[in-house]
């Protein structure tokens, strides 16, 4: 199955730029290198002038560290080392030394004697600490605690540098006792030094309380674009998106000029959203193209899905993702009934889209400027589509009708103007239509549920895999867990369709989660991601309760199955047939049926051949939707009723 691709919008970028030939030049044609750059550069003909180079720097180097620990003796620096690594100051720990001519213990107490004189001064209880921490230095050092016998350093306090090899370890974390932060006594000068401000982490964000705050954001709405193949899809949409001022005029231009030279000049606005060759050469469209786009309500994103009739799993793919659906219809002679008849794909969509949980359908009907925007064409697609809607299960207030041209581009972004049009229809425009739609509401406050659609590389960031949130949120840097692998990764970063950064993605949307702590062959497409706490479940075993549509074989037990969910298909077997229910009511009308036929509802048993993710219908109605196909045709479409 082809996977998502997602249409960006390169604004300003001259598509010439990656036209030169700049691979294979040196970094020296075009970069000079600055003098104190080019030494360290391997040269094959230049080697003593490099190695005396190098020689002088190291030479410097030492010099350096000589003149460092000249400053105090070979021992002494062996107790500044020790000093500094127990957490006190290098400056006072010098200045202490030199006071009483390197004599190390005196100058190790009267460091010790001021940092309780500071404690007692400011804390009231820093005696007791400040003995705790001499008593860890002092024996650190082999020195016994002032006034506890015989003060008197032995020679074990000051190795030699013949003896015991020099060694500098890290500096240690200052210990719990002492502050790293004073308040200045009254007598003082120098201000107190203010502590920064700790920075909140992304994942400490309260995403719930952002999202009650927020009322000024326009709410999003995922748009699947669905439709018998040729019906002006592709056209239609990316038309839309030029009137918006998402695509260039370069980009039409090129667009018209190349679709010109294969004699597919119409083809010049679908070209915006089929960007593959194989898709521009057959003149369809193959994967789920995505993109996003603003209205002046409303925050689109985009799925244009398939039509043609090889393609329907990736139409499933895109359309379970949708929240609204825009089903476009061929409004010319011959071009309504082939879709629609036995055979098209309309009514199929149509079956799918309602299978799969859209609420509301936008039915355009394309190409009106080829019938002159005959009304009585218009009318009559509609009583037909109307009709055939009813039957599925839609109302008629969840169907809305439009005339549109997607080649001329009329009645999309503005109502039209055409006196042939407004002289019977009175509605608005297209994105009128979109901007009138209620957004669904959202399940925040349920277990984070991700459906991956795609996984990739990224050039910069690593691996990267799409998919839309269905329920909850994520926030960057929060562990997640793959299933049904139960791979363990962690979210490093958060992007958004149109390649923006952002610290959270909430249910709705579609992002791009940046993983860290995991092999790009422990992901695959299909895969949910979830929380650690909060798993979703995985099965081989469960059962659903399903319509059955026009098929031509009844279905028995053990009738082998492609299962659809989400955007993956898995073998399957319909194992049992458990019974038959009433349409209405939902009564058992007969137990351990033998078969099923059409238009039937009936509860079954499907086992899969590999384990798959799925939550109850009542849970999640986007995991819990499932569409059984056979020989190129949907059979039957349903929800989960029990996971065993």
């Amino acid at each position: 199955m082809s996977r998502h691709r997602i249409v960006r919008n390169y604004i300003g970028v001259d598509s010439e730029y990656y036209d030169d030939e700049v691979f294979g030049r040196s970094l020296e044609d075009d970069s000079p290198l600055s003098p104190s750059l080019s030494q360290f550069i391997y040269n094959r003909g230049g080697g003593p002038e490099l190695d005396a180079g190098l020689a002088r720097s190291s030479v410097d180097c030492v010099q350096e560290e000589e003149m460092e620990e000249e400053e105090v003796g070979v021992a002494d620096q062996e107790a500044l080392s020790t000093m500094y690594d127990m957490g006190f100051e290098m400056d006072l720990c010098k200045d202490a030394l030199r006071q009483y001519d390197n004599d190390v213990t005196r100058a190790l107490n009267h460091v010790l004697e001021n940092g309780a004189a500071q404690e007692q001064q400011h804390e009231g209880s820093g005696a007791a600490q400040h003995e705790q921490l001499a008593t860890a230095l002092h024996n650190r050092l082999h020195v016994k605690p002032k006034g506890s016998g015989d003060s008197t350093p032995t020679n074990s306090l000051t190795p030699s540098k013949s003896n015991t090899p020099k060694t500098r370890t890290p500096r240690a974390s200052p210990p719990s006792s002492r502050k790293q932060y004073r308040e200045p006594s009254s007598h003082s000068s120098t201000p107190a030094a203010t502590p920064k401000p700790k920075k909140s982490r992304p994942k400490d964000i309260d995403v719930l309380g952002i999202l009650n705050s927020k009322t000024d954001d326009k709410p999003l709405i995922n748009v699947a674009v669905v439709g018998h193949v040729d019906a002006g899809k592709s056209t239609l949409m990316g038309h839309l998106l030029c009137l918006l001022g998402h695509v260039t005029k370069k980009e039409l231009h090129k667009n018209k000029t190349e679709s010109q030279k294969l004699g597919k000049g119409s083809f010049a606005y679908a070209w915006v959203l089929d960007e593959t060759g194989e898709e521009r050469e057959r003149g369809v469209t193959i994967d789920v193209a995505q993109t996003k786009f603003q209205t002046p309500k409303k925050t689109v994103n985009l799925l244009d899905a398939p039509g043609h009739k090889d393609f329907v799993p990736n139409m499933i793919s895109g359309a379970s993702q949708a929240d609204v659906a825009i089903l476009v219809v061929d409004s010319t002679p011959g071009g309504f009934e082939a879709g629609f008849e036995q055979g098209g794909q309309t009514r199929e969509h149509v079956v799918l889209v309602r299978a799969l949980g859209v609420q509301t359908l936008i039915i355009a009907v394309n190409k009106m400027e080829n019938i002159s925007w005959d009304q009585e064409r218009y009318d009559h697609i509609s009583a037909e589509l109307g009709a055939f809607f009813k039957s599925v299960g839609f109302k008629s207030s969840e169907t809305i009708f439009i005339p549109v041209s997607g080649l001329e581009g009329d009645n999309l972004l503005e109502k039209s103007r055409t006196s042939s049009l407004t002289q019977w229809y009175t509605g608005g425009s297209l994105v009128d239509v979109i901007d009138g739609l209620e957004p669904p509401k959202r399940s925040y406050d349920r277990p984070f549920r991700l459906v991956v659609t795609d996984v990739f590389k990224h050039p910069q960031m690593g691996l990267s895999v799409a998919g839309k949130v269905d329920s909850g949120f994520i926030i960057m840097g929060t562990p997640i867990v793959v299933m049904p692998e139960a791979s363990t990764a962690m979210v490093k970063s958060i992007t958004t369709v149109d390649d923006k950064s952002v610290d959270y993605s909430v249910a709705g949307e579609q992002c791009i989660l940046i993983l860290g702590g995991i092999d790009q062959t422990k992901i695959h497409k299909g895969n949910v991601i979830c929380e650690p706490h909060s798993k979703v479940r995985t099965t081989l075993k469960f059962k659903a309760r399903v319509l059955v549509f026009n098929i031509d074989i009844p279905i028995t037990k053990g009738f082998p199955i492609d299962l659809h969910y989400q955007t993956v298909s898995e073998p399957a077997v319909i194992s049992r047939l458990i019974s038959t229910h009433n349409k209405s009511n939902g009564q058992v009308l007969k137990s351990k049926p033998r078969c099923l036929t059409k238009n039937q509802v009936a509860l079954i048993e499907i086992k899969c051949e590999r384990a798959i993710c799925l939550d109850l219908f009542k849970d999640s109605k986007s995991l819990g939707r499932v569409t059984c196909r056979y020989g190129g045709n949907t059979i039957a479409a349903g929800m989960v009723i029990e996971i065993t």
